[in-house]
């Protein structure tokens, strides 16, 4: 079984960037697959143009690629969980986990026996080494993060880092600042935020999962890591595909006046 090179790069203290796919286009996918980050994710949750059908085409374009196929899921179910997976996903972002007993759901779900109650059967990810090699590695190498972006989430931040199976919390920081009385879109610049930043990653950090925050751009990003995350994403296909279309644009319509 293929090594999970964001796993690989925590087992050495180092933290990873991540793309962001909510388009659900495989053709976009493989674009940014090629393009150096560490894992892309697929967005199953709130990307307009993901499907159940194209999940599987953008796990397919990425996985011939160094980069990690990951997807976050609509929700905490385990079939979901088991169909990315045998899909060829190598990550899964569980969102709305509130309990410490939605965190082992997630991460039962995610793993084989004895651990955990996924289930064995045909796998795009067994196809290169086997099922059985598949198998074996499967529980390692396969990355589950749960999102912490609730009041209650937050409130129970400690008890779901312990959680069994799990490999480190994401913040959903849209959800968790209407959560808590900050603004969605102004959340950068709220201490509010920051400060359930800071409990979350030392909640992590004492329970040994990764601590990782969704970000925003590349600045917002940076600053996390060099808090202490261990991952971020820096931008989504959409928000790339707007910001560049805006500055093509602008600059065509100030080249006419020259």
């Amino acid at each position: 079984m293929k090594k999970n090179k964001v796993k690989e790069l925590w087992r050495q203290g180092k933290p990873a960037v991540v793309g962001w796919c909510s388009t659900g286009n495989p053709y976009v996918a493989e674009l940014l697959a090629h393009k150096g980050y560490d894992g892309l994710v697929i967005d199953w949750q709130h990307g307009i143009g993901v499907t159940q059908g194209s999940v599987v085409a953008c796990l397919q374009a990425i996985g011939n690629t160094d980069t990690v196929p990951m997807v976050r899921l609509p929700s905490n179910n385990p079939y979901y969980i088991q169909y990315v997976l045998d899909a060829g996903a190598f990550g899964i972002i569980v969102p709305m986990v509130n309990t410490p007993e939605d965190a082992e759901k997630a991460g039962r779900a995610s793993r084989y026996a004895p651990e955990g109650i996924r289930s064995i059967g045909s796998s795009r990810a067994s196809l290169a080494d086997g099922l059985e090699d598949y198998v074996h590695h499967a529980n390692d190498e396969v990355l589950c993060l749960v999102m912490i972006e609730t009041a209650e989430a937050l409130e129970r931040v400690e008890e779901i880092a312990k959680a069994p199976c799990i490999d480190g919390l994401y913040i959903g920081p849209s959800d968790l600042s209407q959560a808590t009385g900050v603004s969605i879109t102004g959340w950068a610049a709220d201490e509010r935020h920051w400060a359930a930043c800071r409990k979350i990653l030392k909640a992590a950090q004492a329970a040994g999962v990764a601590p990782c925050h969704h970000g925003a751009g590349p600045a917002e990003s940076a600053k996390l890591i060099k808090m202490g995350f261990m991952m971020c994403q820096v931008g989504s296909d959409i928000r790339m595909l707007s910001a560049a279309t805006t500055s093509a644009l602008k600059s065509f319509r100030e080249a006419l006046k020259d």
